[in-house]
């Protein structure tokens, strides 16, 4: 139960966490080009790098979204398992008892 808790605070903090790192590469990739007077634009290896980079971040985000995913209880995937007419033919008959 704790995780199911937890698992909105740990993905904001994955969130955060991936915000700051592609900052950092973009930070780290400015002053290089600050540093230099004619501004040369990345040559293929930068490209590459900073391509890895990104994708390297991502992979990990997902990962986290995987584990928070897992960490649900089994009733809350049970919901998104049931067919679609059964929530609805349910949320439909306890609204009509309501304005009854």
């Amino acid at each position: 139960m704790m995780d199911l808790w937890l698992a909105p605070w740990r993905a904001s903090l994955s969130l955060t966490a991936s915000t700051l790192e592609m900052m950092l590469t973009a930070q780290k990739s400015f002053a290089s080009a600050q540093g230099m007077p004619d501004f040369q634009p990345m040559d293929e290896k930068k490209m590459r790098e900073a391509f890895h980079t990104a994708a390297d971040a991502n992979l990990r985000r997902w990962g986290d979204t995987a584990d928070a995913l897992n960490s649900l209880p089994e009733w809350y995937r049970d919901l998104s398992r049931v067919p679609g007419g059964v929530m609805t033919d349910w949320f439909d008959k306890a609204r009509r008892v309501m304005q009854d």
